[in-house]
């Protein structure tokens, strides 16, 4: 008993400074919040995750209802403006907001997103009855996976920094093929909440750890299971990284110097079977450049090679524009998942309010019908996504299991030198995982990327370098568990054992 009176007494001391009393406690939801950033790419401190989402439950669990909304919006604004704060260079550098402007709106952003993170904490403290460990187990992480995913819907949805991206190259992610990234947010949650109850609660400590061992056990196993299966001949690709700064992209100036960069690298190409250019690489309308896209057509099907290439599709009897990814050999995908206040305003009728502050190109974009033809491509299927539509697994799902291959195509010169790319290099490896499926990533400025069908990189480019990045990749067949019921399974779980908790509150009542 005297060997572990330093332990218990460190505990107690850990217990009394983080009582719910202390004066600074906002700040330190704040401060807990803020850091969960480093848990993230490209600072990958993933033991940080657990013990700041410990903090925010240990905090919950002494809160009134109000309380703990308060905490969970604070820990929330920290997490979203320290996550997304990308955002910043797209809106000033290139969109030429002014500094104040720019910052609120991602305050605002942050804050907005934050309301999700707040009402997990509130709704678990005032509808739910139940024990200390059943909040810490079940309540609390099945709330914020919850949430999480409702964040993922509402007003089309802003799916970022969710808690399963941190876990790509840890033992839960085993878990994704099962029940997807939000599967590994709850279980990443339930892990936080069994080390609080670690420092609480001894009479569930060795529980609490037999759980922790099960858990992290049965991911490690999950990962050694290949749920899908080739389904062809190897398939040669090279990803063409044109390293178009963002501030020269779309001037007139840099239009032909641009067209020729990308038409060179992709002649230089022998022996492969798909070239893809990133998004928007090519700086025009579809209809301004027929002839420039003939010219690659025939040269692709004289080396008998397919060509995506990213570029504007203007719809001549309505007059809006897409988003697009075109064969030059034939076929075209047009965006439909756009990302708020870059390609779209809301409220079309705030457009001239916003043209005040910034002046972001191509920043009214019409969104893609949502069945739309898979593109093909090097004779397969392919789940196409442009950008931001990867951090829906939603989208990408929609696609599948028909299509073989996954590509994303994007230009994350938006965002300079930030994390931004490294956090979009994460998601999708993610998206990669849950499908089965590799993921062909090229992007303007860098990380172009080859990924495999259990979020492994292949390859990797440089950042900010001209570049053509090889590799061999194989078409995929078969559909993982969370291909199949996608997150309904999770979101259904979730509401049963919350609703039926707020029930027996309330009969008890």
């Amino acid at each position: 008993m005297l060997k572990h009176a330093p332990i218990l007494n460190l505990l107690k001391k850990l217990s009394t400074f983080f009582s719910i009393e202390f004066r600074f406690l906002p700040l330190l939801s704040l401060l807990a919040g803020a850091l969960t950033a480093l848990a993230f790419a490209p600072f990958n401190q993933v033991w940080l995750i657990y013990l700041l989402t410990a903090f925010l439950f240990y905090v919950w669990l002494q809160a009134a209802p109000g309380k703990a909304l308060l905490h969970g919006w604070l820990f929330g604004v920290g997490m979203q403006f320290t996550g997304v704060g990308w955002i910043y260079f797209s809106l000033h550098y290139h969109g030429g907001s002014p500094t104040l402007f720019a910052l609120l709106l991602i305050f605002f952003l942050s804050a907005y997103l934050s309301i999700y993170t707040a009402l997990a904490g509130y709704c678990v403290n005032r509808f739910c009855v139940a024990g200390n460990p059943i909040k810490l187990l079940l309540l609390y992480p099945m709330a914020w996976a919850f949430f999480e995913w409702l964040q993922g819907i509402v007003l089309t949805g802003f799916s970022w920094q969710q808690l399963g991206y941190t876990q790509i190259d840890w033992p839960l992610s085993g878990f994704a093929p099962l029940i997807g990234s939000h599967g590994v947010g709850l279980l990443l949650a339930m892990t936080s909440g069994a080390l609080v109850l670690l420092l609480i609660d001894p009479g569930w400590r060795k529980k609490s750890l037999l759980l922790l061992s099960g858990v992290w056990l049965a991911g490690l196993l999950l990962k050694q299971i290949a749920w899908t299966e080739v389904a062809g001949d190897e398939i040669r690709v090279a990803l063409i990284q044109g390293n178009i700064e963002q501030s020269l992209k779309w001037k007139r100036e840099s239009k032909i110097p641009t067209l020729q960069r990308y038409k060179q690298l992709s002649l230089d190409q022998e022996d492969v079977d798909l070239i893809i250019w990133p998004e928007t690489s090519i700086p025009g309308f579809q209809h301004q450049l027929s002839g420039y896209i003939a010219g690659l057509a025939k040269a692709m099907q004289e080396k008998q090679t397919d060509l995506l290439a990213g570029i504007f599709i203007k719809d001549p009897a309505t007059g809006r524009y897409y988003n697009s990814l075109i064969n030059v050999n034939g076929g075209e995908y047009r965006k439909r998942h756009l990302v708020p206040l870059g390609e779209y305003v809301p409220l079309r009728s705030l457009i001239e309010f916003f043209n005040r502050f910034m002046k972001i190109p191509m920043s009214d974009i019409a969104s893609g019908d949502y069945d739309q033809p898979l593109l093909r491509a090097a004779g397969q299927p392919l789940g196409v996504s442009v950008c931001f539509e990867d951090a829906f697994a939603r989208d990408v799902r929609k696609d599948l299991p028909e299509a073989s291959l996954l590509v994303n195509v994007s230009n994350d010169a938006w965002f300079d030198g930030s994390h931004e790319p490294f956090q979009h290099h994460a998601i999708a490896r993610m998206r990669a995982l849950e499908s089965g499926r590799y993921m062909l990533r090229a992007t303007n400025t860098g990380i172009s990327s080859v990924i495999g069908p259990k979020g492994e990189e292949i390859a990797l480019s440089p950042q900010f370098e001209t570049y053509v990045l090889k590799a061999g990749v194989w078409p995929m067949q078969g559909a993982t568990p969370y291909i199949l019921w996608g997150d309904w399974l999770l979101v259904l779980g979730c509401l049963g054992v919350l609703g039926s908790f707020i029930l027996k509150a309330r009969c008890s009542s």
